[in-house]
């Protein structure tokens, strides 16, 4: 017969808490690179940009959430 592992829950909690505030800062890091991006400035932006902008900025949160996914979890869980 096969051995099931025990699951810790209040382990596998504490690390989706870990997580949901790595989550929240990087979203506070994004707002922040979003808004190096916009200016106040009356300045005319070509629409390549904002798109090249935009393209930009998802593929750092891709990448950013790719990497929290990819983290091994540590301990019992």
């Amino acid at each position: 017969m096969k051995k099931t592992k025990k699951m810790c829950y209040n382990t596998l909690v504490k690390q989706l808490d870990k997580m949901d505030t790595q989550i929240c800062q990087l979203k506070e890091q994004i707002k922040e690179l979003k808004s190096c991006f916009v200016t106040n400035e009356e300045e005319e932006v070509c629409m390549d940009e904002i798109e090249a902008d935009r393209a930009a900025l998802e593929a750092i949160n891709d990448i950013c959430l790719d990497s929290l996914l990819d983290i091994e979890p540590k301990g019992d869980a």
